[in-house]
C-alpha cells in the first residue's frame, strides 16, 4: 500500500465522525407521533439500504482492479449496513421489521458492468440519499426517527464525498476515464420522476426486476420521495454534480445542455486540481 492510498485517508477522517447505535434512544421513541404508513415507509426504506450487501459482493468483483478501493468498501459497507440495522432497530418497537424470509427474497446478484459507470452512478446516488434523508429528517414528526433520517443523511453525503475522490484519482491516473462519468453522471442527473438510484436500476437487462422491484410496497416509498423532494432540491442536487464535474474537467459546468455539448466535444486531456475532502 502506498502512502497515497485513499482508504487511509478516508479511515481515518470518517473514525472521529461515526455515530453508535447505542447513541440512539430507542425506548424513548414517542408512538403518539407516528402513523402506519410512516412506519410502512420506514419498512421498504431499511430493506433498501439492505442491498447495500448485493451492491459490495458488486463492488468487489468489478474492482478486483483497484484494491484501494476494495479496502475502502469495508467501510462503506460497515456504515451503510448499520443503516440498515438501525432502521431495522427502530422497526422492532413497533414489531415491524423485515422478517428473515423477506430477507431471503431480497437476495440478488447484478450483472457486471463498467467500473466507470458503477463508480460515477453510486457517487451521484449518494448525493441522492443524502438529499432524500435530509429532507425527510425535517418531515417526520417523531423525534428519534428525525435524529436517525439525521445522521444516515450525513453519512451518505460522506460516502458521495468517498467516490467523488476515487473518481478525481481516476482521471488523474487515466484521462480517458472522464467520458464514462460525465456520461453517467449526465443520465442520473437527468431525473423527471425524483426516484432515480442505483437501487431503482434493472439487475440483468431491461426484461428483469430491479432491487426495488423486489421489495413489497417499493410505489409508496417512490410517492413519498415525488410529495417531498421538490424540483428546487433537485437543482441543488444537479448543481452539486455540476460542480464536481467541472473540478474533474477543469472547466465551468453550470447546466445539463453544457454537459451535453462538452461530451459531444470529446474532450479527454484535462487537468485535475486537487480537492479536499
Amino acid at each position: 500500500m502506498t502512502n497515497d492510498a485513499l482508504y487511509d485517508k478516508i479511515f481515518k477522517q470518517l473514525e472521529p465522525v461515526r455515530w453508535t447505535l447505542k447513541s440512539i434512544a430507542f425506548d424513548a421513541i414517542d408512538h403518539s407521533l407516528i402513523n402506519e404508513a410512516e412506519i410502512e415507509h420506514v419498512r421498504v426504506n431499511c430493506c433498501y439500504e439492505l442491498s447495500s450487501l448485493y451492491a459490495t459482493r458488486m463492488f468487489l468483483r468489478d474492482f478486483k482492479h483497484m484494491p484501494d478501493f476494495c479496502q475502502f468498501m469495508s467501510v462503506w459497507y460497515y456504515e451503510e449496513m448499520k443503516h440498515y440495522l438501525v432502521l431495522r432497530e427502530y422497526l422492532k418497537q413497533f414489531g415491524s421489521e423485515p422478517s428473515e424470509d423477506d430477507i431471503k427474497q431480497l437476495d440478488v446478484e447484478l450483472a457486471p458492468a463498467p467500473w466507470t459507470s458503477t463508480l460515477a452512478m453510486h457517487f451521484c446516488g449518494e448525493l441522492r440519499l443524502g438529499m432524500w434523508y435530509e429532507r425527510w429528517s425535517g418531515v417526520f414528526r417523531e423525534p428519534i426517527l428525525k435524529q436517525v433520517y439525521h445522521l444516515i443523511s450525513q453519512d451518505e453525503y460522506r460516502h458521495a464525498n468517498c467516490y467523488k475522490l476515487f473518481m478525481l484519482e481516476a482521471v488523474k491516473r487515466e484521462p480517458a476515464v472522464l467520458t464514462d462519468f460525465l456520461q453517467m453522471s449526465k443520465w442520473m442527473i437527468y431525473n423527471p420522476t425524483g426516484d432515480k438510484h442505483p437501487t431503482t436500476l434493472r439487475l440483468n437487462g431491461p426484461d428483469t426486476d430491479s432491487v426495488k422491484d423486489l421489495i413489497p410496497n417499493h410505489e409508496k416509498f417512490e410517492r413519498m420521495i415525488i410529495e417531498t423532494i421538490s424540483p428546487e432540491d433537485e437543482q441543488r442536487l444537479s448543481d452539486g454534480i455540476l460542480s464536481v464535474l467541472s473540478d474533474m474537467t477543469g472547466t465551468k459546468l453550470e447546466s445539463l445542455p453544457q454537459l451535453a455539448r462538452f461530451i459531444r466535444a470529446g474532450q479527454k486531456q484535462v487537468s485535475v486540481e486537487p480537492v479536499n475532502a
